[in-house]
This record gives structure tokens, sequence and C-alpha cells, in this order.
């Protein structure tokens, strides 16, 4: 939600690796102005974003493509001074800090798609990762993880991180998605980080996935969409839409491409705060969580 976490990360680094490099300050300026300590904050900061003018947010996105260009360019003088992995770990953090500026100036202009392409640029990091380690769980919404496009209501269909993935990684990538029946999700609508954290969650509807395997078995499940009889496998294809969260919206899919396995809760209930944790959050997550009373 906010620029600063990696623009100073990338600015820590380049003291050292760089040192003679200057940033103008009217960078970090500027994104300090919308800069939100946690997603409580979005609404607030995304206003904030939009009473910057259009010269303020043209030479912030200019700086940051500068800057990735002169770190580029400078990879084996940066070398000289740091570590291999230093140097790509602050590299790492600046380009999710372009695909963040992306995202929030797609956003402004109403382009939900390219803010979904932007979003899910996440697969270059998982990849990252992955050179370093044997393997990595990745917890997303379905829409994300699944190897099928992912749309928005009105908006068309856009190639989510899923999809990216699978088409790097292959047979190496195993995708674990989630149906529920009733009980309590995260609130979407409009007042959401605003006390209502979380909403009643109605059945789902009739030839949803979600209603498919609510009506399969009473407790929660997983199912190997993999190793299906030829009846089941044509029952679940035929569930071509999964609910969205508290079921604001459904999406179309074909869910035997779009997972290897699903796991079905059938009743959701919304998770017990961790005092310990919360102490320790950012003071807007601590105000909501105190106006907010489980059911």
């Amino acid at each position: 939600m906010s620029l600063l976490p990696g623009l100073d990360a990338v600015l820590a680094y380049l003291a050292q690796a760089d040192p003679e490099f200057r940033i103008d300050p009217g960078v970090r300026d500027t994104a300090s102005a919308f800069a939100a300590p946690s997603s409580f904050s979005a609404p607030a900061a995304f206003a904030a974003y939009g009473q910057l003018t259009p010269e303020a947010k043209d030479a912030l996105t200019a700086s940051l493509a500068d800057l990735a260009a002169r770190m580029t360019a400078r990879r084996l003088d940066c070398l000289r001074r740091t570590t291999v992995d230093a140097y790509e770990r602050a590299l790492r953090s600046l380009r999710l800090t372009v695909t963040l500026d992306s995202a929030i100036r797609a956003m402004a202009r109403g382009d939900q798609q390219s803010m979904l392409f932007n979003r899910d640029a996440a697969a270059d990091t998982v990849e990252w990762i992955l050179r370093r380690e044997d393997r990595i769980v990745v917890a997303a919404h379905n829409g994300h993880v699944q190897r099928w496009p992912c749309a928005f209501p009105g908006s068309p269909a856009a190639t989510p991180m899923g999809m990216h993935l699978a088409d790097r990684l292959g047979d190496g990538y195993l995708v674990i998605g989630t149906t529920s029946g009733t009980g309590q999700a995260l609130n979407v609508a409009p007042d959401v980080f605003t006390g209502t954290l979380f909403t009643a969650m109605a059945a789902p509807e009739p030839g949803s996935l979600d209603a498919l395997m609510d009506a399969s078995h009473d407790g929660p499940f997983a199912t190997d969409l993999r190793r299906l009889s030829p009846d089941d496998a044509d029952a679940v294809r035929a569930a071509s839409r999964q609910r969205a969260g508290n079921g604001a919206f459904y999406s179309g899919l074909n869910p035997l491409e779009a997972f290897d396995v699903v796991v079905h809760l059938p009743y959701v209930t919304a998770a017990e705060p961790d005092d310990a944790a919360l102490a320790h959050a950012p003071g807007d997550v601590q105000e909501a969580f105190s106006q907010w009373k489980p059911e």
C-alpha cells in the first residue's frame, strides 16, 4: 500500500553501492504524500494520490524509471562494493516499487484490468525466490493463483499470477483452490475497513463450484480434481462459476483447468484477533480492530 518501504530499501542499498548518487528529495516527499501504513488506510491514501498534480505523479514515475535504469546499468559497479544477493534484493524491491506505482496510476484512471496485470507481476518475485529455495507456498485469493483468466464485473479478463507461474513452472506448479458454504467473510463492500470487517455470507448460488462442493459433504474436505471419475469430472466442469469473497460477484472458469485440488469449508468463521500481534500493528489496524466485535 506504500512505495516507501521499497524505496527506502533501495536508497539504503545505494548509499553503500553507489554513494555518489543523490536522488531528488521530491521523489520521497511525493511518495510520502499517499503512503498508507496498511491496507486499512488505502481509501485515504488513494484520495491523497488523487490530490497530487499530474506533474508530481509523472515526476515520481519518471524518477523510479530512471532509478531502475541506473541500477541495471551500474550492476557491475555496485557488485564491487556489495554482494550479489544484496544487489538482487535491492533491485527486486525497486521493481516491486515500480509495480505499485503503476498499479495506483491505473486505479486512478479507472483501469482495473491494468491494475490486475500489474499486481500479479508478483510471479517474478516467486520465480526469484525459487532460484534460492526448493519450493514455496504462495497464499492468495483464488483469482490470483488459478490457471484461468480472472475478471472483475464489467471488466475484460486479465491474466493472473497463476497463469504466469503455470507457464514458467509447468508441472511444478500445483494450485489448491478453496470453496465455502456459509458463515462470514471479509467485507468487500464500500465501507470495508471502517469497522465492518466481516459480513454474512449467503449460501452459494446454484450451478457454482461452491454450491457443488457444499452439496458433496457435510464437513471440511479436499478433493483432487486430477483423479476424478468421468461422471464427477463432468459435474465439476459444469460448475462453471465460482464465488468471489462473500459472494459480491461470481467469476466464470473451468475448475478442471484452474485448479489441481479444491479444499471446501462448509462454514467459515471470522478469525480470533491476536492481541499480542495487534500490539505491534500500525495504528490504523489497531483502531479498526478496536471497533470490531465478533458475532
